[in-house]
């Protein structure tokens, strides 16, 4: 066999199982608890955001004017 047949029949099998074990992850119970864990958890880092927004927005404002006020001269940093 070739070298390529040998690696697209591997993309082929690998393709096959991947396939599979999506199709297994979302058929199991505990897939779908896994799904609706992860959606909570970005829900409340969502919500975090919201209520610190101002709070985040200051502190980012801060590291930026210290990051760019630096004085750079014509020579490059």
């Amino acid at each position: 066999m070739n070298m390529l047949d040998r690696l697209y029949i591997r993309a082929q099998i690998g393709m096959l199982k991947a396939k599979a074990g999506i199709k297994n992850f979302f058929a199991s119970q505990d897939g779908v608890s896994n799904v609706v864990a992860t959606i909570i958890i970005l829900l409340i880092v969502v919500l975090l955001i919201g209520v610190f927004w101002d709070r985040l927005q200051g502190w980012l404002k801060g590291l930026m004017d210290k990051i760019f006020s630096s004085d750079y001269d014509a020579s490059g940093l």
